[in-house]
């Protein structure tokens, strides 16, 4: 969680060889998962370019009964640099599943509001009428 820059690159070496990592909640209402240890070197690239200075922050580490499974916590942010969107700043709050194979991470899996991403990118974000809802 805590690799910068193009240390970012070789993050994918943490996983198994058919480990898988991706994104669980955004606009498709499906997982965008990256399967394999070479297609994840390749999301890492693509990655480094789209957030270059990407950090975590408030790191929260949670165990579970299973001692290969685990969840992190976080906030996360810097530039969001996407192909036909200007560039802005993205800042989200994350959930991070982790289940790991013989020390390696066979799974890991992203969580965050989708709508901070589109709000970052400068894409409208409809609002939800909640009548009554106490807050």
């Amino acid at each position: 969680m805590n690799t910068r820059g193009r240390d970012r690159l070789r993050r994918h070496l943490l996983f198994t060889e058919d480990g898988v990592g991706g994104l669980w909640t955004n606009d498709t209402g499906r997982p965008i998962a990256i399967h394999g240890r070479d297609r994840l070197a390749e999301h890492a690239v693509w990655s480094l370019r789209c957030f270059p200075d990407w950090v975590w922050k408030n790191i929260q580490i949670f165990e579970t009964q299973d001692p290969n499974f685990f969840w992190v916590e976080c906030d996360g942010e810097g530039a969001i640099r996407f192909p036909g969107y200007p560039e802005g700043h993205y800042s989200n709050h994350f959930l991070h599943s982790f289940l790991l194979e013989n020390g390696k991470i066979r799974q890991q899996r992203e969580f965050m509001n989708p709508f901070e991403q589109l709000r970052a990118l400068g894409i409208p974000v409809p609002e939800v009428r909640r009548e009554g809802i106490p807050t």
